[in-house]
């Protein structure tokens, strides 16, 4: 009798051992599986984003030396969607940039400012235009990449000195308006592009 309960004991025992084997095998592999997916979901989310950057990087390379081509050029558009008036930290943000820009074409340049609520404006458009020739263009890069375009804008009603500075690594660009219009100084922030690719 003992030796006959002793095997049913050891029997048990053996099967209480295996299910658990098996308990582990089937869950444990599950755990495994599910861990091995979140570090797969991990490293494409970081492949992703640093593909991301690069693309970015590329695209940021790409429009800066269409912005360097355009001012070498001679036709290219600053178009602003910010611009701070006077000598002062008043800036103006949210502006709409086919109506707010700088532009040379040639020897001829533009500067454009249309502020929305102030009516009508020198020009009708809550701002002013100043257009006139272009003269003494200067162009340098420093050591970081950052062009720098200065030059004048002349006609018998006005004459503005214009410094732009594109900034290295993209596009974006301000321009300082120092006019004899009204010896104001207007500073307008935007991304310098050909003037093909702009909307005027």
């Amino acid at each position: 009798m003992k030796t006959f309960l002793t095997a049913i004991l050891l029997l048990l025992t053996c099967s209480f051992y295996a299910h658990t084997q098996v308990f582990d095998d089937i869950y444990g592999d599950t755990r495994s599986r599910v861990e091995t997916e979140k570090s797969s979901k991990t490293q494409a989310q970081e492949q992703r984003k640093e593909h991301e950057k690069q693309l970015q990087m590329l695209n940021d390379s790409v429009a800066h030396q269409r912005a360097k081509n355009a001012l070498n050029n001679g036709h290219w558009v600053l178009m602003a969607n910010r611009i701070t008036i006077g000598r002062t930290a008043y800036t103006i943000p949210g502006l709409q940039d086919n109506a707010n820009f700088v532009f040379q074409q040639g020897n001829k340049g533009m500067v454009q400012v249309a502020l929305n609520g102030i009516s009508p404006g020198l020009n009708g458009l809550g701002g002013i235009t100043l257009e006139g020739g272009v003269s003494g263009i200067k162009c340098s890069t420093d050591g970081k990449g950052n062009i720098y375009y200065d030059y004048h804008i002349s006609s018998t009603e006005i004459n503005a000195h214009i410094f732009i500075t594109v900034y290295a690594g993209g596009s974006e660009a301000q321009a300082v308006v120092d006019s004899t219009f009204d010896s104001g100084q207007l500073t307008l922030y935007g991304r310098l592009v050909p003037y093909m690719q702009s909307r005027h």
